[in-house]
């Protein structure tokens, strides 16, 4: 995805931070195939994430998978939501539920302003999307504890080096 800034007709300047966010289906799945995609490549094709769906135990088409994204089809069941999401490594709650989605959102953003400025950082920055996205539909204990184990982890890994 570019990240650029968008001039209407009335020379009015509008940047992508100002856009608003993906709401449909279509227009969410069309938000993963812009920004998660392999470094420095092109946008997966539905083939490619079908084929991603299916190494994982589900099944969808890749046909369907683009009626989703056209938004010819509007209506996935929870099931092929989960396994989308899985395909692209968000939370299913990024079609589901709104704080989620804000928070993958967010993510995306800063990814694809990486992906733009950095290109260099770019897979390290997908490394650290991923993980956000997995965390993203953790409550804010959960979040605490996790960042203490990582914390931990840290802490004993450095005093082995001393």
């Amino acid at each position: 995805m570019e990240v650029s800034a968008d001039v209407r007709g009335d020379d009015e300047v509008v940047s992508d931070q100002e856009r608003p966010r993906p709401q449909t289906v279509s227009e969410k799945l069309t938000r993963l195939f812009e920004v998660l995609h392999p470094p420095g490549g092109r946008e997966l094709s539905t083939r490619e994430v079908a084929r991603r769906v299916k190494a994982q135990g589900g099944s969808i088409s890749p046909s369907y998978i683009s009626e989703l994204k056209s938004g010819k089809k509007t209506n996935p069941s929870l099931e092929q939501v989960k396994w989308l999401a899985a395909a692209f490594g968000v939370s299913a709650g990024y079609f589901t539920d709104d704080e989620v989605a804000d928070r993958v959102d967010a993510e995306l953003d800063r990814l694809a302003e990486l992906q733009q400025a950095k290109p260099e950082l770019v897979e390290l920055a997908e490394m650290q999307v991923a993980l956000n996205m997995r965390t993203a539909d953790l409550d804010e204990s959960d979040k605490a504890a996790l960042t203490e184990m990582v914390q931990a982890f840290w802490r004993r890994r450095k005093q082995r080096r001393l």
